[in-house]
Parts: structure tokens; sequence; C-alpha cells
């Protein structure tokens, strides 16, 4: 007892108990809360908490050593004050977001011409677990200010007494802290190599851990330490020589005429304007809208005869439009598929959010508009999506937020409302461009009123369900579309987001990239029968990639730009040419009859065919594989430096 009482006394050992005690704390808030959407963190990082654990409270560990070793107890409390704010940042900000605390993630919303505005200042939360996790930072700093006040006095009154001031306390202290830190942390390493599965309950709080190990960008697992290690070394990482080789392999995945009209091989995705055909012989107004996981695999179900999914868009269908039926979009989640559609390329790991405050090296298709009246109609506050950026330099100050809802679910309805109302004061005598997007079969497809239909365990049914909710309020809008003048001057643009796991045919797909499906649902709607003749059902390949070069031709816009895509109008992807994006360490080749996925740091190719995916050798997967991690590492050093297109 007595042993224990004078480690106690032993200053790093006190501050380390309290970073073990705080570290619980954020634990058990963490895991406790679920996120925005109402999904659970334990469900999420299963197979991720143990590596979480033991990493977290080995890297303090080490460091309290580190610190013990120099024997400076006031310059590990105030180390600590940034650690545990960094680390409580880190716990936030994925809570709301699902992204890690990362370079790419300060680079975007906290830029310094940025960080006054509401991109920044609102990003975090605001609910009881905001409050919690401040609570915890303040207590650090408190405790901090008090544990360097009172060293520095004890330290002054040694002195004046005239005893030593030097810390004096056995080697073995901070070995064992730092050998058990060590240990701590190739824990689940060792379990890896094992092959460890099954899970583990914590006595007394009856806490299951899973003793898998999976590796991924959203773990939340390496203290913050790791991640600033890993993120130092980015500008390496993420930086290759665009060779003549690397842009070939760019270039299969781009327009045949895409290399004639490259500006430079400094910006190999960037090309001069379009000296092709129009299709559109006066520009269009255009309403554009995104459906929330309007899943192409279902949609397409309507082309053989079950009209019941989405009744309104089948009417709007038959009035004229072209249906594609093998349409991908750019990423999950819908920061993704928002920036693959806007600005004509695929968003790729560690980039998916360029920073229009820290770069005007972009440019959306909506910037082309100059001559448009731009309205922007959001159900969910664009930070939730990380899509401020694209919002404030899209429309100014012409975006709406539907209010809250009073009748749960009800979230289209109310969208729908303002959609109308934004559409009432679109002009009649200059072209104007409306966008509004859908919420209501958002995972996990609850978001419709109980007085709809019924929310039974069955997803698939949820989601029909929820798709069938949202048609409604689009029938009311396209009806009151319908009233306009303007109307047959008018082409409405629908397209999903993304696709998502509903059913077991979609986890058929080799995760982790199951949860990045990509086939959606995309249509071009128009009564001119000039522009649209019928309902014309498409076979060829169609891609997010390629909305902004066809709404250059809905607005008679010819203009140098980077977007990788074709003019659905005018243009057809070849068959043997995919559709590509890209995940954390993965990558997804939509064909008009097949997809390939696989990662981009393994030699693993999975072909499928109708949601059957197998393993391949076959030379053409592993030559497509080849071009897929080659363009990746265009695309990722083009973003890392701002090479997308050249300066004004």
């Amino acid at each position: 007892m007595k042993k224990i009482l004078e480690l106690l006394k032993n200053p790093f050992v006190q501050i380390t108990l309290f970073a073990f005690v705080l570290q619980t704390f954020l634990f058990a808030v963490f895991y406790a809360l679920p996120d925005p959407l109402g999904l659970s963190m334990t469900e999420m990082f299963s197979g991720r908490m143990l590596w979480q654990f033991t990493m977290t409270y080995g890297a303090i560990l080490a460091l309290s050593a580190l610190f013990a070793f120099a024997k400076a107890p006031r310059a590990l409390s105030i180390f600590y004050v940034f650690y545990f704010f960094f680390a409580i940042v880190d716990y936030e900000v994925f809570r709301f977001t699902h992204q890690r605390l990362s370079y790419s993630y300060l680079r975007t919303y906290f830029h310094w011409s940025n960080v006054s505005d509401a991109t920044t200042t609102s990003t975090l939360g605001g609910e009881p677990g905001t409050v919690l996790y401040l609570g915890a930072l303040f207590a650090t700093v408190a405790a901090a200010i008090f544990f360097c006040v009172y060293w520095t006095i004890r330290q002054y009154r040694l002195k004046k007494a005239g005893k030593p001031t030097k810390l004096v306390f056995a080697k073995k202290i901070p070995v064992t802290m730092l050998v058990s830190g060590l240990v701590l942390s190739v824990i689940p390493l060792i379990l890896f190599l094992a092959g460890t599965r099954g899970t583990v309950t914590v006595p007394l709080i009856n806490f299951p851990v899973d003793m898998r190990f999976t590796l991924g960008k959203h773990t939340v697992t390496a203290p913050i330490l790791h991640i600033a290690a890993e993120e130092s070394f980015e500008f390496v990482r993420d930086n290759y020589k665009i060779t003549d080789e690397l842009v070939k392999d760019l270039d299969a995945f781009l327009p045949a005429d895409f290399a004639e009209k490259r500006v430079s091989l400094e910006y190999p995705g960037f090309r001069k304007a379009s000296s092709g055909e129009f299709k559109a012989t006066h520009p269009y107004n255009i309403v554009f809208i995104f459906g929330e996981s309007f899943k192409g695999r279902i949609f397409n179900q309507m082309l053989e005869g079950d009209t019941t999914l989405a009744p309104n868009v089948w009417k709007l269908a038959n009035g004229g439009a072209i249906w594609f039926k093998n349409a991908f979009s750019g990423g999950y989640p819908t920061v993704r598929g928002t920036m693959a559609t806007y600005l004509g390329f695929p968003s790729h790991p560690n980039r998916d959010l360029p920073s229009f405050y820290a770069s005007n090296h972009f440019k959306g298709f909506p910037e082309y508009l100059t001559d448009y009246t731009r309205a922007y109609v959001t159900i969910s506050n664009p930070i939730f999506d990380h899509t401020l950026p694209f919002v404030e330099r899209f429309y100014g100050d012409h975006w709406l937020v539907a209010p809250e809802p009073e009748i749960h679910g009800s979230m289209d309805s109310l969208g729908a409302n303002l959609a109308i109302e934004t559409l009432a004061k679109m002009p009649t005598d200059k072209n104007w461009f409306l966008l509004f997007n859908t919420i209501a079969s958002h995972i996990p497809f609850q978001n419709y009123p109980e007085s709809f239909d019924a929310k039974p365990d069955d997803a698939m049914y949820r989601y029909r369900a929820a798709v069938r909710y949202t048609d409604q309020q689009l029938g009311r809008f396209f009806e009151e579309l319908s009233k306009r003048p303007d109307y047959e001057n008018t082409v409405v643009i629908l397209l999903g987001d993304h696709d998502t796991p509903v059913d077991s045919v979609d986890y058929r797909v080799p995760q982790p990239l199951g949860v990045s499906a990509s086939q959606i649902f995309m249509g071009i709607f128009s009564t001119d029968t000039n522009l649209v003749k019928g309902l014309t059902v498409r076979e060829d390949v169609a891609s997010q990639h390629d909305i902004g070069p066809t709404v250059m031709d809905l607005a008679q816009v010819r203009d140098a730009n980077h977007f990788w895509g074709y003019d659905l109008l005018t243009e057809q992807r070849p068959k043997n040419q995919p559709s590509i994006f890209l995940t954390q360490n993965a990558y997804y080749l939509g064909f008009q009859d097949s997809v390939i996925v696989g990662g981009l740091e393994n030699e693993d190719v999975f072909v499928g065919k109708n949601y059957e995916f197998a393993l391949s050798t076959a030379d053409s997967a592993k030559v497509w594989r080849e071009r897929a991690i080659g363009a990746s590492k265009v695309l990722r050093t083009l973003l890392r430096n701002d090479k997308m297109m050249p300066s004004k």
C-alpha cells in the first residue's frame, strides 16, 4: 500500500491516470451516443474497437514515458491539452460527418479565408454529446492550468527552502510505461495475424468487443498523433510524377477526343472548348433533382412493368425522356456523388472535398450558367452533407433550407413545398436553373410519415415505401411545373446521388466495396420532341461525370472545362469503356454488362455480372485494374496540387 501511495505521488503517474480517465470518458460518450442519423457507433466500428482501445491507451503510456524520461511534467500536462483537443474534435467531426479529422478536412473547412463563415462555425454539432465533449476539453484545460500553477509554486518553495528541485524517481517507472504502451499497441496486430474472431464481453460494464481486426480510413482507431504522422507525409504520398504512361491510363476513361483538346500535360484532365454540334438549338430551363439513394437496380424494374415504385416519375418519363439503364454515381457518400456531378471528375481518397476557399482551380457546371437565374433548395443543412463550399460558390445567397418538420418523416413534403415556392419565383423571360434534393430514401429508410405506410423490419419494403413517398412529393412539384408557360422549354434531370445497400443482393459486392455499389437511376425528361422523342431507353454507360457536358449543351455554353464525361444528348460512352469511381483504397469500374472492383493496393480483382462476383485472373480485368490505378495516381496528384485547371 505504501508503495502504491508513493507511486501515486509521481506527477507523471498522476497525469497519466487523469489521461486514462478522460480517454475512457470520451470512449463512453462516443459509443453511447449515435450519430445524427441514429446509427450505432458500436455497429459502425465492429471489428475496429479493440484496435482503437489498445492503440489509444498504449499511446498515452508511451507518450507519458517520453516526458517522464525528460522529467518535464508541466510540458506533459500542456501537451495533453492539445492532444485531447484534437482527439475530441476528431470524435465529434466523425460523429457528424463520418470523416476523420485530417489535412483535407482542415483544408476544406478551416482554411484561413473560410474561418469566419458558417462552413466552419457550424461544422460541429450542438447537441448534448457536443456539450459533454466540450466539458471534457474544459476539464483538461483546467486540470493543466491547475497542475502547472501547483508545480510552479512547489518548485519555487523548494528552491526558496534550499531543497533540491530536481525530480528523483526510479527509471523503472517510465520504462514500464513505455514497454506497456508498446505492448498494447502491437496487440491488435498480433490478433490480426492470428486471425482472431469472436466477441468478448467486458466484465462489469457488459460491453461487447469484437475481436476481429479490420482496417480502413473510418476506423477512429489511431490516436491523433498517428493521424498527424500519416498526414505529414501526404505531400509525398499524393505526388506522383505524371508520365505518358499514367496519362494513357487516364485517357482510358476519357472521351476519345479529350487528348486532342488537352491544354497541356500539366493539366491532363482539362480540355479546350468542344467543337461538336449541340443537340439543343436554344438554351433550356433546367430542373435538377438529386434523389437520395435512387438505386438503378430497383428503378429499372419499372421498365419491366413495376411502375408502382414511382408512378409520377414514370408519368413524367412517358411524356418524353432518356432513361439510362446503366448509370453510375461518382461514389458514396453524398458528397462524392455531388462532387463528381458538379465538377465532372471522380472524388478521390484524401481529396473528397476540394476547398473553394483555398483554391480557384475547380469550376462546377453551375458556374458556367452565367446568364441563368440559379437557386438551390435543400432539405438538410449542406454542412451535414459537406457540400456547403459548393453551394456558396455556385449559388451565393440564393439557397434555401426547408424548415424542421412537425410530423416525423415529412421532410420531402416540406422540401417539395419549398421547391414549388421557389419555382413560382423563377422568371419567364429569362432562363433559370433550379436544383433540389430528397431525403426519404436515406438509410435506414424511415423518413416517411407513419400514416403513409408501415415500417417493418424488411429494409427493402421500407426503401420502396420511402421512394413512393418521395415520388408523391415530386408529383406535386411536376404538376406545378407543367402549369408554367415555359414548361416545354424546361428539361428535368433526375438522378441518384449514390446507390446504397438495402438487401442481400447489394452485399454480394465484395466488402468493403459493397457500401459503394454505385448503380443509380438517371433520366433526362423533356416534352420538347426536338430534344427527346418519347421514352428512349439507353443501354450505354452513363455517369455523373456526364452531367456537366450535358448541361452545357442544354444551356448552349461552350467553354474549356475539366469534365471527364460525355454530352449525353449527342454522345455515347463506348461499350468497352467503363465509368470509374474511387473509394479510400478501392476502385469501381461500371461497364455496360458488368463491373470490376478491387483494391488500389492489392492484386485482387473481382468481376461481377448480375450482382454475382468472383475473383478474376483474366488479362482484361488485370489491364483495367492497372488503368484504374494509373488514373487514380494522376487524379490524386492533380487534386493535391490544384492542377485540375489553369489559374485565371
